[in-house]
């Protein structure tokens, strides 16, 4: 499926998968049509073919809700494309465009183009600011909708100013004609969802996301200092703080994400149509960002700061649409760790589909990936893992890898599974312990209680002698009158803000 200014495939150039494979990943716990009804825009045709290449079971429905979903709209490209998907996974039924609906629509995107460059070029000519602007918007817009030029074969460089970039080239020219704090607003809202699906499409096709995902980092950040009126920030900082949020998941920065959707206001849930967007329909629903929270939390934060930030905090009401989510990371607090895994375990189809979880995660390769990236939900699954693995064994002196096994049953079927995880943990400083392969034991490394007082005293008694000796010090100096007299008004040896030995 070549995307939008972007030559190739995704079915081709997609990375391979692991932990299950593709095609032996089960049907989710959802229904696809009542899922699809939550979302709109763009990006619903690319989560539905996500769907249909990783989900053999949905793939045939998905595809064809993919391919209906494009040919509503005006991307000529983007239905063409998923018609050879659909194609290559063997739907003949979807695999050949509309000839007369690609011919009229060409056709008419090509005119619209040209009638609004026509009046962009003319509001230029008379030089009014705001006309300006609102052209700019509205060919930019176009571009957004249409999917933007195609790139030349014969031209490496067009692929710059070709698709999603030229929609976000062209809604960064507005920022010259933007004249009040609305209006930069308005601009900066755009900036940010045409770079999130800038960065869809180059993880689509198995290019890096890393500039789309930085772009969208500065353009949140932006969002929050913009300078609007109070009412219409309250407005806009959850948007900020949940894209910021998806921008570090995209790049794998997990602490960091949890921060923001942490602190999203479950205002975003209610806030429906801003600046004529909805991204709760067209980037993430509130039920996304309860998951995404959620996962990225479990997998970073302490005990103690899932208690006072994710279960008890300000991100309590995303859960509740969740229940699921919040069950895990309650199981998790209350020491219940195999009774978490196998709740997570039950959703891994539902997120592994989704279109930022499933995507390539370069954060945390695992050994039976070859060192390739997993997808951003294994990289969190497997930092869960050995965070419950590490928890669970600070309890023991030594612990059974057999008892380990039968708590936290291995990923692979190998039969030193559990001993090459446990040995990687070590190796890389995730759990502080010596294994013993000999006898099957992991042993904790043993605390020498007397030595570390003996330590601590020889510490301390030497400490005290340097005080006493600088003291003295300062008697000998007194006594033999070298001591220097001290300005009027200077603190006295000894009190607050005094210098001298033992200061």
């Amino acid at each position: 499926m070549a995307v939008n200014g972007s030559p190739g495939s995704p079915a081709k150039r997609m990375r391979p998968d692991r932990s299950p494979a593709p095609g032996a990943l089960p049907p989710p716990t959802f229904d696809l049509e009542t899922w699809a009804s939550n979302y709109e825009g763009a990006l619903l045709p690319l989560r539905l073919a996500h769907i249909a290449i990783h989900c053999p079971a949905l793939s045939h429905q998905s595809m064809t809700s993919a391919v209906s979903a494009a040919k509503k709209g005006k991307d000529v490209q983007l239905y063409t494309g998923l018609c050879e998907l659909a194609k290559q996974l063997g739907h003949s039924d979807l695999a050949t465009p509309d000839p007369e609906w690609v011919t009229k629509q060409e056709e008419g995107n090509r005119r619209e183009t040209a009638r609004l460059e026509g009046e962009l070029r003319g509001y230029k000519n008379n030089l009014i600011r705001e006309s300006i602007r609102m052209g700019q918007e509205d060919i930019a817009t176009h571009m957004l909708v249409t999917g933007g030029p195609a790139p030349d074969p014969n031209n490496p460089q067009s692929l710059n100013t070709s698709g999603y970039n030229a929609a976000y080239q062209a809604f960064g020219k507005m920022r010259d004609y933007c004249t009040t704090p609305t209006q930069i607003a308005s601009m900066t809202l755009r900036l940010i969802y045409t770079s999130l699906l800038q960065a869809v499409h180059a993880q689509q096709q198995g290019l890096t996301a890393t500039t789309h995902f930085n772009a969208t980092l500065a353009n949140a950040g932006r969002l929050r200092t913009v300078g609007v009126k109070e009412e219409e920030q309250s407005k806009l900082t959850p948007i900020s703080s949940a894209t910021t949020g998806i921008a570090q998941l995209g790049l794998g920065n997990y602490r960091d994400a949890a921060g923001a959707f942490l602190n999203t206001s479950f205002d975003y849930h209610t806030q429906g149509t801003l600046h004529g967007a909805d991204l709760t329909r067209a980037l993430a629903s509130a039920n996304d960002l309860a998951i995404y929270g959620g996962l990225t939390a479990l997998a970073t934060f302490s005990r103690q700061e899932l208690l006072d930030k994710v279960l008890g905090g300000n991100f309590r009401p995303f859960l509740e649409l969740e229940p699921h989510m919040r069950k895990a990371i309650s199981l998790y607090t209350t020491a219940k760790y195999q009774a978490c895994l196998d709740t997570l375990r039950r959703y891994y189809s539902d997120w592994r589909l989704d279109i930022f979880l499933g995507a390539p995660s370069t954060a945390f390769p695992s050994p039976s990936s070859g060192g390739m990236p997993d997808s951003h939900v294994d990289a969190l699954f497997a930092r869960i893992r050995e965070k419950s693995i590490t928890a669970h064994f600070t309890s023991f002196s030594e612990i059974s890898l057999a008892s380990l096994a039968s708590t936290f049953p291995p990923t692979s079927s190998s039969p030193t599974a559990m001993e090459d995880e446990i040995l990687q943990m070590i190796e890389s400083g995730q759990l502080d312990a010596r294994l013993d392969v000999v006898n099957g034991l992991l042993i904790a490394p043993r605390v020498e209680r007397r030595t570390n007082a003996h330590a601590e005293a020889r510490r301390t008694a030497a400490e005290v002698e340097r005080t006493l000796l600088l003291r003295l010090h300062r008697v000998n100096a007194t006594l033999g009158g070298l001591e220097i007299p001290r300005p009027k008004g200077q603190p006295a040896w000894g009190e607050v803000g005094g210098a001298g030995y033992g200061a």
